[in-house]
């Protein structure tokens, strides 16, 4: 494996959470070289698509995979370009909707000539069926199944959104299954690997975290993952940011501040109020004693009547 490719498959590896989503490039990755080799070697080669499907919640590191995966196969030769940086173009449902008929299929035409040679990442696809009248999303999903077909070797596409509604969108069209047969899921973050983000989001802003600003970090984002709707990394963002503009508050107010008080962030700077989290095995034990206590009322109710 080639150096750039080999960087990009360690970056994406390095992220947190993504040592499942790295081995299941590699094989991809492996199996797709093997395959132009058995076809210029004169045997028989398996039929295989480089599009994918990426199922998850938002935030949990979709887009920053697909980038580093298009620059990963650009370097292993699996795409035809001649650029020397893999293009990456992320689209929306509103960027093909249109009032006129046949512009759809248009700027569908032109994401693709756009992504070529590296990846074209349509993110919440589904939402190609959800919006426009019936026809024009069948035409839309029509296009993109066609431009698949003639650019196979030209670009990766993957798609990307819910688990459940992704699965709607690929039983729309009976060519779009066959050609997404690569469905990788992205998992939550635990809180752990929420911090690790955290902490590199920081380093990126050269900010660093005193043990108590981690702490409180962590106890929050604890709190806020049972939360409907929680963000994964885009709510670690959101914290790190309300942290840094309160700690610019804080040092704000200091005569002289040295560069060690620009850096760190320390517990003063956590947004929101910190609620002791209850150990899982504690609830647990409590709810238990609650069903009990309720089944032995239950039973002397049924005695004395």
């Amino acid at each position: 494996m080639n150096f750039k490719a080999k960087k990009a498959l360690d970056q994406l590896g390095a992220m947190p959470g993504m040592s499942s989503v790295k081995d299941q490039i590699e094989q991809m990755t492996s199996f797709a070289r093997v395959s132009k080799l058995r076809e210029r070697n004169g045997l028989k080669a398996e039929p295989h698509s480089n599009h994918m499907v990426f199922t998850g919640n938002p935030g949990t590191g979709k887009s920053t995979a697909a980038r580093l995966i298009g620059q990963a196969f650009a370097a292993l030769g699996l795409l035809k370009s001649n650029r020397d940086t893999p293009p990456f173009v992320e689209v929306h449902h509103a960027d093909f909707v249109s009032r006129y008929v046949g512009d759809e299929e248009k700027a569908i035409v032109k994401k693709f000539q756009e992504a070529k040679g590296g990846v074209l990442f349509i993110d919440e696809a589904y939402t190609l069926l959800g919006t426009s009248e019936a026809k024009t999303s069948e035409k839309t999903v029509g296009a993109i199944v066609q431009m698949l077909e003639d650019m196979r070797d030209e670009l990766v596409v993957i798609v990307a959104g819910y688990p459940k509604e992704m699965e709607e969108l690929l039983d729309c069209n009976p060519g779009l299954r066959s050609r997404f047969s690569n469905v990788i899921h992205f998992p939550d973050y635990d809180t752990k690997d929420l911090v690790k983000i955290a902490e590199f989001m920081c380093s990126e802003r050269d900010y660093s975290m005193t043990a108590e600003f981690r702490q409180g970090l962590g106890h929050q984002l604890r709190q806020e993952k049972l939360q409907p709707n929680f963000g994964n990394a885009r709510t670690v963002r959101n914290r790190i940011e309300q942290a840094i503009k309160k700690q610019s508050v804080r040092v704000g107010h200091m005569s002289n501040p040295v560069r060690r008080d620009l850096v760190l962030l320390t517990g003063d700077d956590i947004q929101v109020e910190i609620k002791e989290i209850p150990n899982e095995k504690i609830v647990l034990t409590q709810t238990l004693q609650r069903i009990q206590d309720r089944l032995q009322e239950i039973e002397f109710d049924d005695l004395l009547a």
